[in-house]
């Protein structure tokens, strides 16, 4: 017994200290930043959205846990975060977006009210960056006695986004059809940083009346699009008759996936082909 109680004392010693993040991209982002000195939980789990996930009894456990959390503006947090605060009130809220200017939402909706603006900046590699120096800041403030691995950390992660950056550029430069079709407007800011045209098929958070989707499909047909976008956490209906009606494929891509740059390149692939 007594045995046991040391071990369960040694752990507890070193148990790593929990950061929180919202999605799974964020994750990614801050992993790569603190190596193996903190442990980081995203409180949305695959496959869930960020527009109505509701917090689990386990969530409230790491919630209890952690003394960071790095927000980006998702719906999930404008709703929770109040709750969150009372199980944790010595919880410091990070705000990685505070250097990235942003803009509305293409289709304004109900789930994306948070100051009317579009929260999906981790789907643009330009900004991906500023979000990682806003999580710098913090790690070199909480833990400045490894502040070189997170400077070294950070600048190794920026080159490998910098890099995707250049493969996305250079695949996209010379396309001459620059509009893409999606069911959700969440790719708003990697349409702004690569010169391109976001058409979404969402209507107000809901799927088009029969006069939108009518209107929809003149416009599609005009720009001769022949890939319609979509989303695993959002319906399919309305995609689907509208890939059917233009003889187009449709792409699957999980704007909320770990790994972050294999659906960016998937996207940039759908809209250049």
């Amino acid at each position: 017994m007594r045995i046991f109680v040391l071990l369960l004392f040694a752990f507890s010693l070193y148990a790593k200290e929990i950061l929180l993040v919202s999605i799974l991209p964020q994750k990614y982002f801050l992993e790569q930043l603190v190596g193996k000195n903190f442990q980081v939980k995203a409180l949305i789990p695959p496959g869930a959205s960020p527009a109505t996930y509701s917090l689990k009894l386990s969530d409230l456990q790491i919630i209890k846990k952690a003394k960071y959390y790095f927000t980006i503006g998702v719906p999930f947090e404008k709703a929770n975060i109040p709750r969150i605060k009372s199980i944790n009130p010595n919880l410091k809220l990070i705000d990685t977006t505070k250097y990235i200017r942003l803009y509305p939402m293409q289709a304004h909706h109900k789930e994306h009210h948070h100051r009317g603006l579009d929260p999906h900046v981790w789907l643009a590699p330009n900004l991906v960056i500023q979000i990682a120096r806003s999580m710098l800041d913090t790690l070199l403030q909480i833990d400045a006695a490894h502040s070189e691995l997170y400077l070294n950390s950070y600048e190794r992660f920026a080159k490998e986004v910098v890099a995707l950056d250049k493969e996305i550029y250079n695949r996209l430069i010379n396309i001459k059809n620059r509009s893409f079709l999606v069911f959700h407007p969440s790719f708003g800011y990697f349409a702004r940083s690569y010169n391109l045209e976001q058409i979404a098929i969402e209507q107000e958070g809901k799927e088009p009346k029969i006069k939108d989707l009518l209107k929809l499909l003149q416009k599609a047909k005009i720009k001769g699009i022949k890939k319609v976008i979509i989303e695993p956490q959002f319906p399919k209906r309305s995609a689907k008759l509208i890939a059917q009606k233009l003889g187009a494929s449709i792409v699957v891509i999980d704007p909320l996936a770990y790994n972050w740059q294999e659906s960016l390149k998937r996207l940039a692939d759908a809209i250049s082909h």
